[in-house]
């Protein structure tokens, strides 16, 4: 669980939405730094497919500075190591209580997010596994399958409840003092989005993100891996196989990125406290009257 007793600010948003960026000058503004709350943007040699930052120098494994700021949390687990939710949320206490400045978390991955916001109080060897926000709902029935029994009809057939289960190891357990926070969700329309999106994969290709695939299975990972079974590199699976072509790659790229997209706008609406802008500005200002107070 998470101990820290200070304030934070919480950047979240569907890809896309250009959250890195904001945050960054959010930082600059506010005295602040940076953690990461994207679950593939953890990964080393996952670079490209993940829209990792460029970073200007490393300071240390976790720890990495662009444009004078700290970042924390990217670019530091194997795409082959077990690293689970526990691990995440310990980490990020570990930053929280070592690093001077206001916290920035940012990201889409809406689990990992409110797994330190609201204080999950997580199991060490419970049954958990990454990117369970891109599994369907039957697949994590069967990830859930220990707790089915104990669960109503409707909750089997709940996403979030499903997930809560799993990452918890049961469905009784709460959560802990949620910290103290502004919650911040970049309100992008879907139009917008799937424009950018569009932009976004061409980019990646032109910048080698089907070399950066090839490479990685040179180093012997495989898309059972869990870094590798996120979108923008299990796509490519099919294609290695010679069963389909490059266009198909990118289509199913963009197909899964909308397809999460609209999972990750659900998850964040269920913060009944979370504030949903459009404009840097309103960040700004709403985060500089929330430090102040």
């Amino acid at each position: 669980m998470i101990d820290y007793k200070g304030k934070i600010i919480v950047v979240a948003g569907p890809t896309a939405s250009g959250k890195s960026d904001i945050a960054l000058s959010l930082a600059k503004e506010v005295n602040g730094y940076i953690i990461n709350g994207d679950s593939r943007q953890l990964y080393t040699d996952l670079n490209i497919g993940t829209s990792k930052p460029k970073f200007d120098s490393k300071i240390s494994k976790g720890e990495d500075i662009k444009d004078g700021i700290s970042h924390f949390l990217y670019d530091y687990i194997n795409p082959k190591e077990s690293f689970t939710l526990y691990d995440y949320q310990k980490d990020v206490n570990t930053v929280l209580n070592s690093s001077k400045g206001i916290p920035i978390l940012v990201g889409g991955s809406g689990l990992y997010i409110d797994s330190v916001i609201f204080n999950y109080n997580l199991v060490k060897n419970s049954k958990e596994i990454l990117n369970l926000e891109s599994k369907t709902v039957k697949e994590l029935q069967e990830l859930a399958n220990d707790f089915l029994k104990d669960m109503n009809e409707s909750d089997r057939a709940n996403r979030h409840r499903l997930i809560r289960a799993i990452t918890r190891g049961g469905i009784n357990t709460q959560r802990g003092e949620e910290l103290e926070n502004i919650y911040f969700v970049i309100d992008i329309d879907r139009d917008t989005l799937k424009e950018r999106v569009r932009k976004r994969i061409d980019k990646m290709f032109k910048e080698g993100l089907l070399e950066e695939n090839t490479s990685l299975l040179d180093k012997g990972y495989t898309y059972v891996d869990k870094g590798m079974n996120s979108i923008g590199y299990i796509e490519f699976k099919e294609y290695f196989e010679n069963k389909i072509s490059i266009d198909d790659v990118k289509e199913e790229i963009f197909k899964n990125t909308m397809a999460y997209i609209k999972r990750q706008r659900t998850w964040f609406r269920r913060n009944k406290n979370s504030i949903w802008v459009d404009s840097y500005n309103q960040i700004l200002k709403e985060s500089l009257r929330y430090i102040d107070k």
